[in-house]
């Protein structure tokens, strides 16, 4: 019985040394962050860049529809119109309605539930829309563009591309990925561009294209950030900052989100690591943030590891909130860039 104690305590202890380190504070730019996202990614990325525009520049969408898309329509459930009108509709009449999407919105602005919509004004958008991406139409994706400008973002601040012969993925350019026009995981297709640097020159300009480095992003313990027991996100995600932020310098953070099927947990580093994101931090001074989602079986029903944009994670399944400042992932993901807006911390042990 001792020996098996004994080996208990052990396992344990070795479990416990095994965890990854806190996020770090690293005195970032709070007032400058951005965010990106592919499928349930790009999805999140609305809801997190609405929730919180007051602190945003700019964001990338990839693949996804408006803000509270899986509102759309009040007789379907926010699972039927998540799987549905903000997938694949028939006919453009089906899409996304953007003005209605547009007035919930100002409802719940108004209630202090997000930021005030005013934010939006000011900010870049690149949006992307694969012509042979059968997963999120164009039809849908047309109404994310239609939300923002709606919402008072200018023309001329809105990259919009249709352009390509992309399948569902994230775009690279690396002929080890999958090709353009092909939907198959891990959803990251070669199609002779890095999606990543577009999206950074949108949101930042005057950015310099990619480094020509290979840098690795550093893992650390998301658990501290997770409030609630049904947000199917990983213990562990991960994040990368240049030298010069580690040194003192206030850099700002660029939020990035994986798509369904996409988190470590299912495809390892490539989307962290593969991506050309860390390249564009190191040629130009920006905070990579990956926070991690994975597949749920059970509490959540979760199977795909997708970013929440219907409703799983709210513990009221009756009136779920997915949408706002206090949905669960998107707190969690605020109190990551906080974190890292917070004052520094020792990092001199930072691995990069």
């Amino acid at each position: 019985m001792k020996r098996l104690l004994c080996a208990l305590v052990l396992t344990f202890t070795g479990a416990a040394q095994a965890a990854a380190p806190a996020l770090p504070g690293l005195g970032a730019e709070l007032d400058k962050t951005s965010v990106s996202g592919l499928s349930s990614g790009a999805f999140m990325t609305s809801q997190f860049f609405v929730a919180y525009s007051d602190i945003m520049v700019g964001a990338g969408v990839i693949a996804g529809g408006p803000y509270l898309c899986a509102m759309s329509y009040p007789s379907n459930t926010f699972l039927q119109n998540a799987t549905t009108t903000c997938m694949n509709p028939l006919t453009a009449s089906t899409a996304p309605p953007a003005e209605h999407l547009l007035t919930l919105a100002k409802g719940y602005a108004s209630k202090g539930e997000i930021a005030d919509l005013g934010n939006l004004k000011n900010d870049r958008l690149y949006v992307f829309s694969g012509k042979s991406d059968k997963v999120v139409s164009t039809l849908v994706v047309n109404q994310t563009v239609a939300f923002y400008k709606a919402a008072g973002v200018p023309d001329d601040a809105i990259r919009y591309d249709t352009s390509v012969n992309a399948g569902h993925a994230i775009v690279t350019d690396a002929p080890k990925d999958t090709s353009c026009d092909v939907t198959a995981p891990p959803f990251i297709n070669d199609c002779d561009f890095e999606q990543s640097t577009r999206i950074i020159e949108q949101i930042y300009p005057g950015s310099k294209g990619p480094a020509a480095t290979e840098p690795k992003a550093v893992a650390f313990d998301q658990r501290e950030f997770i409030k609630s027991s049904n947000t199917s996100m990983s213990d562990t995600a991960y994040y990368y900052a240049p030298k010069a932020c580690l040194e003192g310098k206030h850099c700002p953070v660029h939020v990035v989100l994986h798509g369904c099927l996409q988190g470590e947990k299912v495809i390892g580093d490539k989307y962290y690591n593969g991506t050309g994101y860390n390249q564009m931090a190191d040629a130009n001074d920006i905070i990579m943030l990956y926070p991690q989602v994975q597949p749920s079986q059970l509490s959540p029903f979760n199977p795909q590891g997708c970013w929440d944009f219907w409703g799983y994670s709210s513990p009221d399944s009756t009136t779920p909130d997915f949408y706002s400042r206090n949905a669960p992932q998107i707190k969690a993901i605020y109190q990551m860039v906080e974190r890292l807006a917070s004052a520094p911390t020792n990092t001199s042990e930072v691995g990069q």
